[in-house]
């Protein structure tokens, strides 16, 4: 029984197979690497698979007392599994991935990349450091990972859908499993209040004004294409303001709402307010959920005078709440987080690795109670209250509810999907080159430069 149950806890533990984080991880590079697996034309690194390896065992301690051998075999056929759906996915020609499609979501994640490192010079010597590339280089990359990441979701879909699991079931997976969930290690809980820095009202008023302009201007015949590439304040301007076919539920919320309620061949009568600015938006496009869009954004940066302003108000409201000791009751009040501000600004707990470097260091320093000063984070500023600090803790299902909704939905997918995937094996070709590596160091620390396979195949450059 417990060894049915370890299975299951690494198979949670890794999450679905299309599941595994797109989003490459910033970690240094090995002196030396090689290909340990290959399915048709799909390669898998050992750089790859010892990343995966070491990131199961931080989230799963149990799996540590396995061996490494057998910790590498498991997780190999994993990747394995992974590329074999890759691969159907591009066989398929009913599917359809381009990288207008995805890329919004590229430019939003290197957008948060930025912010995260202080900006864009930052990063770009973080990346140097740690990856030896450029920021084109890990865009390409970047872009890559989320196309293989798009062909794996619609093959999944065309075969065993995308619902979601119901509370029910989430809660009944939960009491079968709780005892094989990963520990949390490390783990602080936090609450905060957040308030966005707001243009001041005459910037808000030129901005409406510049976009209304623009509606005018298309009412009277001009193309709209030509409009986006001369005012557009996105990237997709010189695209003609087409941003391709998007999934509901990927962009911004108001953005989205407007842009449904349009039909194929529209543009908005009125400017629509995002957090970004004010769009005027055209529909080319509508197919079930998914609809393609192109826009002019007119954005909106405030002011150092409105920055300041919020600051002064948020500073404000920690001296209340240290004096009265009511930050849950003032987060319920004047938080603009939607999410949290009807729970006190609960956002519940975090592991040290997992949390934000700049909410770390805003609570790092702080005692249980104790309430940061004001940080400014992408356009809002926070006060962090440091809740609670656990140095090992199990999930539970009410503090930890959308991950193991999380790890739940990924576990009931991942069983529809084996049983394709078992079949899909015997299609394709598998050379699996892991015993030809010898004396792979277990540790976090990187491969010794005499490590090599018994084939001296080593990474093209």
């Amino acid at each position: 029984m417990r060894k049915l149950q370890f299975k299951l806890l690494k198979r949670i533990a890794l999450g679905a197979i299309l599941a595994i984080p797109a989003i490459p991880t910033l970690a240094s590079r090995q002196p030396f690497d090689g290909v340990v697996a290959q399915v048709d034309d799909q390669v898998i690194m050992l750089s790859e698979l010892e990343e995966l390896r070491m990131v199961s065992a931080e989230q799963q301690p149990g799996m540590n007392r396995m061996p490494v051998d057998e910790q590498r075999r498991d997780i190999l056929n994993r990747l394995i599994d992974d590329k074999v759906v890759l691969v159907k996915a591009k066989q398929d020609t009913t599917i359809k991935v381009s990288e207008r499609d995805i890329a919004p979501r590229v430019e939003d994640a290197i957008s948060r990349y930025v912010e995260q490192q202080g900006g864009e010079k930052k990063f770009e010597t973080l990346l140097k450091q740690t990856n030896g590339m450029s920021l084109a280089q890990f865009r390409a990359r970047l872009s890559q990972q989320y196309l293989d990441q798009s062909y794996r979701q619609k093959l999944q879909v065309k075969y065993v859908g995308d619902h979601e699991p119901s509370n029910q079931q989430i809660r009944e997976f939960y009491e079968r499993y709780k005892d094989s969930l990963p520990l949390q290690q490390n783990s602080l809980r936090l609450s905060h209040i957040q308030i966005k820095v707001k243009p001041g009202a005459a910037l808000e008023k030129a901005a409406f004004l510049k976009a209304d302009s623009l509606i005018k201007r298309l009412d009277k015949g001009e193309a709209f294409a030509d409009l986006a590439k001369k005012y557009s304040d996105d990237y997709s301007g010189k695209e003609g303001g087409d941003i391709g076919y998007t999934k509901r539920g990927t962009l911004d919320p108001d953005y989205e709402r407007a842009a449904f309620s349009l039909d194929a061949g529209d543009y908005s009568k009125v400017p629509v307010r995002s957090r970004f600015g004010y769009h005027v938006i055209k529909v080319t496009g509508k197919k079930d959920q998914e609809i393609r869009t192109s826009h002019i954004l007119v954005r909106l940066v405030p002011e150092s005078a409105d920055s300041a302003r919020t600051a002064k108000l948020v500073d404000s409201l920690r001296a209340v709440s240290i004096k009265d000791k009511n930050f849950a009751a003032l987060a319920t009040r004047f938080s603009e987080d939607k999410k949290t501000k009807d729970h006190g600004g609960n956002l519940g707990w975090f592991t040290r690795d997992k949390l934000d470097p700049r909410y770390l260091q805003a609570v790092d320093s702080l005692k249980e109670g104790g309430v940061s000063g004001p940080v400014i984070i992408g356009d809002s500023y926070h006060i962090f209250r440091l809740d609670g600090v656990a140095p090992e803790r199990k999930m539970t299902v009410d503090e930890d509810w959308a991950e193991i909704s999380q790890i739940a939905r990924n576990y009931f997918l991942n069983q529809k999907l084996s049983t394709f995937i078992k079949k899909w094996r015997e299609t394709v070709h598998i050379e699996n080159r892991l015993a030809q590596f010898k004396n792979l160091p277990d540790a976090a620390q990187g491969f010794d430069e005499g490590v090599q396979p018994a084939g001296n195949e080593t990474a093209p450059n």
